[in-house]
């Protein structure tokens, strides 16, 4: 006589199988979008290593690409003259 297990057993072992392919998923989606999230950061600039060559600006001459100015710098006073209300009631 063989022993069949009961229809919760069985329900158990569907619900760890499926918890198990969830972590697995859910691990493969998160080191996808670090590999992805690296592989296009703006930020960090890719170097070859090796090489003594002049690549890149040479001294004196600016880029335009990836860079970010305030322009001129100055901040002035407001020449405004505020408003205030008084009224005692």
């Amino acid at each position: 006589m063989s022993v069949t297990p009961s229809r919760i057993e069985e329900a158990r072992r569907r619900a760890l199988g499926a918890k198990q392919a969830a972590v697995a998923l859910a691990a493969a989606g998160f080191l996808a979008v670090l590999l992805l999230a690296r592989g296009s950061h703006p930020g960090q600039a890719s170097t070859s290593s090796g090489s003594s060559g002049s690549s890149g600006t040479q001294s004196g001459e600016e880029s335009s690409d990836n860079s970010f100015e305030f322009g001129s710098g100055s901040v002035a006073p407001s020449t405004a003259t505020p408003q205030t209300q008084s009224s005692v009631s």
